[in-house]
């Protein structure tokens, strides 16, 4: 079966070269960024399998092209780019990589908050400039003992309250629905958990329902003391409502792994900015995680191909 089945790679993100050959071991390998518009098309009228990521978008205009699709492979945990409705409506299998990426995401998350805490990026360019010779730094917010709240409490917002602990803060979160093995404060409200606390970190899927669920009402009940830290997806924050947010110092300031428009330049309001720390999206751009998502990749067409099941089936297609 494996020599048969055209395997499509339309990753949004750059894959490594050895799960590419891996993939290549599993049936014809066509990849959107190595081949012509006019080959690539023809593959998509005889591809039952297509790898993408993330940042794919996966919408029914892509799913008329590919009559004889019967597997999407996400690359990520996050599946926002996929047409999940589509996909059920024609038997396709959709797959992500949860789990893997968990530890890494919630180290960004932690290192983040540090560095919006502590203004590190600032510190550094102060002793570049030359300021440490004539001046000092003003005194920074400890991370010890703040009271943080997480938006979202699965897998990865468990990592994060764990590390958290550490730094002995006070705990609370939002989500759909009480948790109730978790040993943190809960909040049905999220605009009561910003007004409770001095640090939100966020690390929900994004959806309809929290698309800009990070908004102005949110911001200002996190308040001119209070730091927004996204892991999760840029859609979910306000982009405008934050850039005014930080401009009237409604917040003191956020670290963002994500931004509404990927990957592009951000707005220039949000650069240059010494309470603003930014990064290219990179929470599980580790080798660890990579190679951990790429194994699960692998395995997920492997049970497809075999016994015609996937092992990590996105939620909405599981099997009751």
């Amino acid at each position: 079966m494996h020599p048969k089945s055209v395997i499509l790679e339309d990753a949004h993100a750059v894959l490594q070269s050895s799960f590419l050959s891996d993939l290549r071991k599993l049936g014809t390998l066509v990849s959107k960024r190595g081949s012509s518009l006019e080959d690539y098309e023809k593959s998509c009228k005889e591809a039952s399998i297509l790898v993408a990521s993330g940042g794919s978008k996966i919408d029914k205009a892509y799913f008329d092209r590919l009559p004889n699709l019967k597997l999407i492979t996400v690359f990520g945990v996050g599946y926002d780019g996929v047409d999940v409705k589509e996909a059920k409506k024609r038997g396709v299998l959709v797959t992500h990589t949860p789990a893997v990426m968990k530890d890494d995401v919630a180290d960004m998350a932690m290192a983040l908050l540090l560095n919006c805490t502590r203004e590190l990026i600032e510190a550094h360019k102060f002793i570049e400039r030359g300021d440490w010779m004539h001046a000092s730094r003003p005194l920074m917010v400890p991370l010890t003992q703040m009271k943080v709240g997480i938006c979202g409490l699965g897998r990865i917002g468990e990592e994060i309250a764990l590390r958290l602990k550490a730094f002995r803060c006070e705990i609370a979160y939002f989500a759909t629905h009480k948790h109730e093995d978790a040993p943190y404060q809960y909040f049905d409200n999220l605009e009561n958990l910003a007004s409770w606390a001095q640090a939100l970190i966020v690390i929900m899927p994004l959806t309809d329902k929290t698309y800009h669920m990070i908004d102005s009402k949110i911001l200002k009940a996190l308040g001119p003391q209070g730091y927004l830290i996204n892991v999760a997806r840029g859609k979910i924050v306000d982009t405008e409502a934050l850039i005014y947010a930080l401009d009237h110092k409604e917040i003191r300031g956020c670290g963002l792994d994500v931004l509404e428009q990927e990957p592009q330049i951000p707005p220039a309001s949000l650069l240059n900015k010494p309470n603003v720390v930014l990064t290219p999206h990179a929470g599980s751009a580790t080798l660890g995680s990579r190679n951990a998502m790429a194994q699960l990749v692998l395995e997920n067409i492997k049970s497809y191909l075999e016994k015609g099941e996937v092992l990590t089936s996105v939620p909405e297609l599981k099997k009751a």
